[in-house]
């Protein structure tokens, strides 16, 4: 059966009248439409061209190539600085892990007798280190109060 030859239909009142538009491109881009629609084939975004890549880039407005140019360049910049960074060795420093090597005679008893050892020493830091802030807190409030007696002896 073969296919029958579309009916022309009217076009808009836009495609048929584009002298009514002030914008010259916007003017450009209606008879454009028009003519690519009044053809048999209709209207195409992806019709093939004529013309080659550099035509049409030189088809293009300045801001529009201008704002290309700058969008491409962010893509390529941020790429190299990652390449940039892979190579550069931002790396952190080798951690060294050192631990106890004990002899193959040493029994559970040798391991909890250490274990209590290590938790003893643990044990007296911590009581220090209390003992060295209650000195702290001391001085602190006796420095306090020695302020507050000048204060009231001042006033």
């Amino acid at each position: 059966m073969p296919l029958k030859k579309p009916t022309a239909r009217p076009l808009p009142k836009p495609f048929k009248d584009p002298e009514w538009v002030d914008d010259d491109s916007q003017r450009f881009r209606m008879i454009r439409l028009r003519h690519e629609m009044e053809h048999g084939e209709g209207y195409s975004w992806s019709a093939p061209s004529d013309l080659g890549l550099w035509q049409r880039l030189r088809r293009w407005p300045r801001h529009r190539l201008v704002f290309a140019m700058m969008a491409a360049g962010m893509g390529l910049g941020l790429v190299g600085m990652f390449i940039v960074a892979s190579n550069t060795g931002f790396k952190p420093p080798p951690q060294v892990i050192y631990f106890e090597n004990w002899g193959a005679g040493r029994t559970a008893e040798d391991a909890q007798a250490d274990q209590k050892e290590a938790m003893d020493r643990l044990r007296a830091e911590v009581e220090a280190n209390r003992a060295a802030v209650a000195a702290a807190e001391a001085r602190a409030k006796a420095l306090e109060a020695e302020r507050a007696a000048a204060a009231r002896a001042t006033s």
